[in-house]
């Protein structure tokens, strides 16, 4: 069963919306996804809007997955509008006692295991963001974009790693670079399950939030909502991985 989480960002700094599954909506309910029924939903959100953006996949059962899905440093959040999943975003973690193998862009990106090493508090990788792809209004899908990755940062306030990362197709690369001073890490590579390159971008934690507070005041993040997520990802965190480290392990 999902946990729903307290998770408020200021209504008063999201643009207005229109085209809500339920009317104007102001914000989203997030929720950590855990039962059965709730993940298979969000896998199969994320092969329809992989599809709906061009990438060539068949997933079987519509359900797009690999096997980071399953790995226990993994954490899957939802997104939704008046009880109907509308985005999801799946969160992976290599704190200092995992391997950098339980990081889906850690075989792609050479220059990372370097970047690994200078980590003393441990990576997370945001990782298949997916929006409902019949959610078609612009300023929607673009809060609730923000709105998946404002829960990112509050699950790396609450698991006190020390960086962020994040595989991104080429035209969100400035978003990255504009609200949360991202950088580019290494050459873009093709990262699965796309046939162009994608750019791996990382930023410090503390660098991200004094940077987007300068930018907006949608993403401040109240210690309600860091605690909230904190008990929620706990058992995540302090997991060990079952598999043995790949190569790119150090």
């Amino acid at each position: 069963m999902s946990q729903t989480l307290a998770f408020r960002p200021r209504q008063d700094s999201l643009p207005t919306e229109e085209g809500s599954w339920h009317g104007n909506t102001k914000s989203f309910e997030l929720r950590i996804l855990d039962g059965e029924t709730e993940v298979r939903e969000a896998l199969r959100l994320r092969g329809r809007a992989y599809k709906a953006i061009g990438y060539d996949i068949d997933p079987a059962d519509g359900e797009y997955t690999d096997r980071f899905d399953t790995l226990p440093t993994t954490v899957l959040l939802g997104a939704y509008d008046h009880d109907r999943l509308v985005g999801c975003v799946r969160l992976c973690f290599a704190q200092p006692h995992h391997p950098l193998s339980t990081l889906p862009c850690a075989p792609y990106y050479p220059a990372l295991k370097e970047v690994h090493r200078q980590q003393a508090h441990g990576l997370v990788e945001i990782s298949r963001l997916s929006i409902d792809p019949s959610v078609s209004n612009v300023s929607y899908r673009t809060t609730l974009y923000a709105f998946l990755v404002r829960a990112s940062l509050t699950a790396a306030l609450a698991a006190g790693v020390s960086m962020l990362l994040v595989a991104t197709r080429p035209d969100w690369v400035r978003f990255y670079h504009y609200m949360l001073g991202f950088r580019q890490i290494g050459e873009p590579a093709l990262y699965p399950p796309g046939d162009f390159k994608i750019t791996l971008l990382g930023g410090s934690l503390e660098q991200a939030r004094m940077r987007q507070r300068l930018q907006n005041r949608f993403f401040k993040i109240t210690p309600e909502e860091v605690a909230s997520m904190k008990g929620a990802i706990l058992s995540a965190l302090h997991r060990t991985v079952p598999h043995k480290p790949s190569k790119v392990a150090v």
